[in-house]
């Protein structure tokens, strides 16, 4: 009779991690975590099992008899000839993923098996609408468009039963059949073909870095910047023998960057489908991200400088205390927009048209360029600051029609609160057509190499600020050789190097923790020191585990960033203040010097 599994308010008392190597003779190997008496004897003979039918992996969710336990569980072979053992992992969950119920997950391993809507039913002893309405709701929360894309999804991210529902004979055509082998009958190794008499290739347990990067859409200029540097920094670790022996491998996600709605889901799946660490850039809906990864407990580091996401981090470490933000906060951009236009004031390098000066923003609700401090300082500096708020959709000329508008008053200069390359691109077009003798500043877009292309001869001049920018020393210059070698174009001066530093940190924590899958002991060696990288030092050692950063030449970059001011000149990025690794001065744009664009 086909059986249905029931799950009930019971334990072992056997719940608790581990990742143990497993013989083929159902002994244990070296123990990388947990202890022996607390690794459930049926998971080590079905890692002996598959270790015996030369399966390379597996992937599935485990319950005991009688249990309440859910275990997650991943198995991969390593090693070659005698000495090979399989790697048994396993995770305990009181509950079942993506909000699924115990009879929901038996219909979702046998879709994957294969079976219509009738077989289910059939083999669970319920309706076939009863089996119907199980389905359409498996493909509600999965948000998958049909029972073969649920299956497929199942079936990549290990959301499959065992000991499963219903007959054995349904899992014939899986990887399952070989741990569903009953172990008094099938002792003996199977006698392989001689076309499969080849002896099987390494495979080690991989360390999965999820990286929500947006492909498509808005940011998708920029996102090509940190794939690359990601991609970059994975090749070189594994060239070097990746972490102790494990290679390393990226789960990248597309996202709508504006979305709440795609940021949830592009960070549900990345741990639907077992990533070790998050990453991602800036979102506009940053706080979802916060929230999902902060429940999830798996480390996480973004790139977003948010002065509202390090508060949260501060206010509850208990929550928040496995995410880091690689960059210091937003707070000083508009301070710093006001005394940079100061200096070079004072300094008679500029005279400047007016007293007025402008802070063009959209008003997102996690970004705060510091425009309170910024219009004390201000009038304390002997200026007028303005702050125009942004009206209207994400994609349009919202920002070109607002400039316009701002500039139809005499301004000294104009700065651009947006991180998008569009979005500045349009504000800066609007000061060249209203031929203005005002300068244009902008916070970090200009980084991206599309900026340049997309404005050519108009990008001259222009100033922008970031938080975190690649500098224009050996590291850096190394960084950019090598980032042009493999990708053939010379990379942007910001997030392709946050990308390649932030996997760099990521790297160093692993090597340095004892055990690779404690999520705490990376976030503590995050923590305990600084990481010099080519956007220089990164120091996550604060209340809100947000990089530090200092203004000018009084802070110590061997624990600190500085918040760099470049300036587009002849096609190049000068930075123009940036303390001890200032490269130039600023220089009066000047509309009739011909652009010499450069890679």
């Amino acid at each position: 009779m086909p059986t249905s599994v029931q799950l009930h308010r019971t334990s072992s008392g056997n719940d608790v991690p581990f990742t143990a190597r497993v013989r083929s003779t159902g002994d244990l190997g070296l123990i990388e975590r947990g202890s022996a008496d607390r690794i459930p004897k049926e998971l080590i003979r079905l890692a002996a099992n598959l270790a015996q039918s030369g399966s390379e992996s597996s992937r599935f969710h485990w319950h005991e008899a009688g249990g309440s336990t859910v275990w997650r569980v991943s198995i991969d072979r390593l090693g070659e000839g005698p000495h090979q053992e399989m790697l048994l992992d396993g995770e305990p969950n009181v509950e079942y993923p993506h909000g699924l119920s115990s009879r929901e997950f038996e219909v979702l391993t046998l879709l994957v098996a294969g079976l219509s809507n009738a077989e289910v039913a059939t083999q669970l002893w319920v309706s076939e609408r009863t089996a119907a309405s199980h389905v359409n709701r498996i493909l509600q929360k999965l948000a998958v468009p049909s029972r073969t894309a649920a299956a497929t999804f199942a079936l990549d991210s290990g959301l499959i039963l065992v000991p499963p529902p219903g007959d054995k004979e349904n899992y014939a055509r899986l990887s399952l059949s070989e741990i569903l082998r009953d172990p008094d009958t099938e002792r003996e190794r199977r006698v392989r073909p001689d076309s499969a008499a080849t002896t099987p290739r390494r495979v080690q347990r991989e360390l999965v870095v999820g990286a929500v990067i947006p492909r498509s859409g808005k940011g998708s200029d920029d996102g090509v910047e940190m794939l690359n540097g990601l991609q970059l920094a994975i090749e070189e670790l594994n060239g070097a023998g990746g972490i102790r022996g494990r290679s390393i491998r990226p789960l990248i996600v597309d996202v709508d960057v504006s979305s709440p709605s795609s940021v949830r889901s592009a960070f549900r799946s990345l741990l639907a489908r077992g990533a070790d660490v998050l990453t991602s850039g800036y979102l506009a809906a940053q706080e979802v991200a916060h929230e999902v990864a902060g429940d999830s407990g798996v480390p996480y580091l973004h790139a977003a400088t948010s002065g509202a996401m390090e508060r949260a981090v501060a206010s509850d470490l208990a929550r928040f205390g496995r995410i880091f933000q690689t960059g210091a906060s937003d707070t000083m951009y508009a301070p710093t927009f006001v005394s940079y236009m100061t200096g070079i004031r004072d300094r008679g390098v500029w005279t400047p048209p007016s007293r007025r000066l402008v802070v063009l923003t959209k008003g997102w609700s996690h970004v705060d360029f510091g425009v309170v401090d910024a219009i004390a300082l201000a009038g304390e500096q002997g200026w007028d600051l303005e702050v125009v708020r942004v009206v209207g959709p994400e994609h349009g000329d919202a920002w070109y029609r607002t400039a316009l508008t701002a500039l139809r008053e005499p301004t000294a200069a104009v700065m651009v609160g947006s991180y998008f390359v569009d979005d500045v691109a349009q504000a800066v077009a609007a000061v060249r057509q209203c031929r203005a003798a005002t300068l244009a500043y902008a916070t970090y877009a200009p980084s991206v190499p599309a900026f340049r292309a997309g404005l050519g001869s108009d990008a001259e001049g222009v100033l922008w600020a970031t938080m975190t920018g690649t500098y224009s020393d050996r590291m850096g210059l190394g960084f950019a050789n090598r980032y042009r070698d493999r990708f053939g174009v010379a990379p942007g001066r910001s997030h392709a190097g946050i990308a390649y530093d932030r996997m760099q940190m990521i790297a160093l924590a692993w090597s340095l923790s004892q055990d690779l899958a404690d999520p705490d002991e990376l976030a503590r060696h995050l923590r305990a020191r600084p990481h010099r990288g080519v956007n220089g030092t990164y120091n996550f050692d604060t209340p809100g585990q947000a990089a530090l950063s200092f203004r000018g030449d009084d802070g110590d970059p061997s624990l600190a960033q500085p918040e760099l001011i470049f300036q587009i000149q002849h096609g190049n990025h000068v930075i123009v203040d940036g303390g001890p690794f200032t490269t130039g001065a600023f220089q009066l744009p000047r509309s009739t010097d011909p652009p010499r664009l450069i890679a």
